[in-house]
C-alpha cells in the first residue's frame, strides 16, 4: 500500500512540473454511509453487562449514519479536457443500528448504536470535463484507498422504565478499505459542488473468528460537498 501511495505522489509531482492546466482545490463534505451485506440488519437487541449498564449490538447495522470529511485536490486537465487527479484527506464514516430490546428475549427499549470509522483517504482518478456555458462539469471515476486510523462505537438505549444502557467503550484501529468510486463536480468560477458514491471491495468479516462462515460485510459511502479552487 505504501508503495502505491508513493508512486502516485511521484507521478503527480512530475505532472505538476509540466502541467499547463493544473488546479488545486480544498473541499469539505458530508453525507451518509453504512455497512452492506446479507448478514446486516436494521435493528437488533443489545448484549449487556448489567452491573455496568453497558453493552454492544447483536449484529452489524445497515442504517445510514451521517459522515463528514475534508480534503485537498490536485488535478491536471489536458487540452482535450481529459482529467488526471488525486484527492487526499480525512473522513469520519459510520454505520447505525437500532436497538429494540435489552437482551433476547428481553426488556423492550429504544435507541441506536453507531460504529464510527475514521480514515485517511487517498482517491486517484481519471475523468473528463464537459464545458456547459459558464459551468464546468467533471466526471471522475476512480478508487478510494482508505487507511484506517481509529474506530469506536457510540450510542445508548433506554428501556420503558427509563434505565439507560450505553456503549461498552469498544474501540481500536479501523480496518483499511479499497473502494470503487464515481465522483461528480460542477464548478462556476472558483466555487464548486461535489458528489460521489463509493462501494467497498474489502470484506470486513474476512478473517473473523467464528464457528461458521460469515456473510460478506462491505461499506458504502455517499458524499456531497463544497469546493474552492485556490489555484
Amino acid at each position: 500500500m505504501k508503495k502505491i501511495y508513493l508512486s502516485i505522489l511521484l507521478i503527480f509531482c512530475a505532472i505538476q512540473l509540466k502541467a499547463q492546466s493544473f488546479e488545486v482545490s480544498v473541499q469539505a463534505n458530508t453525507g451518509l454511509s453504512h455497512y452492506t451485506g446479507a448478514g446486516t440488519v436494521s435493528s437488533t437487541f443489545l448484549n449487556v453487562y448489567e452491573q455496568q449498564r453497558t453493552g454492544y449490538p447483536n449484529g452489524d447495522g445497515n442504517r445510514n449514519a451521517t459522515i463528514f470529511g475534508a480534503d485537498i485536490q490536485w488535478q491536471y486537465i489536458s487540452r482535450h479536457n481529459f482529467i488526471l487527479g488525486l484527492q487526499t484527506g480525512y473522513e469520519a464514516l459510520g454505520s447505525k443500528i437500532d436497538i429494540t430490546s435489552i437482551g433476547s428475549p428481553g426488556t423492550p427499549a429504544t435507541g441506536s448504536f453507531t460504529d464510527r470509522l475514521n480514515y485517511i483517504n487517498l482517491n486517484p482518478y481519471i475523468g473528463y470535463r464537459f464545458k456547459l456555458s459558464k459551468i464546468r462539469l467533471d466526471v471522475m471515476p476512480g478508487l478510494d484507498f482508505a487507511l484506517g486510523i481509529h474506530g469506536s462505537e457510540t450510542g445508548k438505549a433506554i428501556t420503558n422504565d427509563n434505565v439507560t444502557y450505553t456503549s461498552d467503550g469498544a474501540n481500536g484501529t479501523t480496518r483499511s478499505d479499497v473502494r470503487l468510486r464515481l465522483g461528480l463536480a460542477a464548478y462556476y468560477q472558483k466555487f464548486g459542488i461535489t458528489a460521489s458514491y463509493s462501494h467497498g471491495l474489502a470484506d470486513f468479516n474476512s478473517g473473523a473468528l467464528s464457528d461458521s462462515v460469515l456473510p460478506s460485510l462491505r461499506f458504502e459511502v455517499m458524499r456531497i460537498g463544497l469546493s474552492y479552487r485556490i489555484k
